[in-house]
């Protein structure tokens, strides 16, 4: 498969807008705000081209839902996805830290 499409779940959207708020309005910074952005839009492109070739997690939780991630290149967040055909869906987004395993 060449290119796989990306589609973004609402509750993965509203995350992402989420950090990215916190970053710009709580932290104050315009700059950590525009470079997590950019490494996201990054990282969607990359999963445009990869999301085949990254395996099942090893987690048994997320991988009874058949869920992948991708990271992000630059900072600490983590893209759960999962493939529909060559649909790459993208189901959550967390910032490493967090228990991301759980919270499926």
């Amino acid at each position: 498969m060449d290119e796989y499409k990306v589609k973004i779940t609402e509750e993965a959207e509203a995350q992402i807008e989420g950090y990215l708020e916190y970053l710009l309005l709580k932290f104050r910074s315009e700059q950590a705000y525009n470079a997590v952005k950019d490494d996201y839009y990054h990282t969607l492109e990359r999963l445009t081209k990869v999301a085949g070739t990254l395996k099942i997690d090893d987690d048994p939780r997320l991988a009874s839902l058949n869920i992948r991630k991708i990271f992000f290149e630059k900072h600490d967040y983590v893209i759960l996805y999962r493939l529909n055909g060559d649909v790459a869906e993208v189901l959550k987004i967390y910032h490493t830290l967090e228990d991301y395993t759980n919270k499926m």
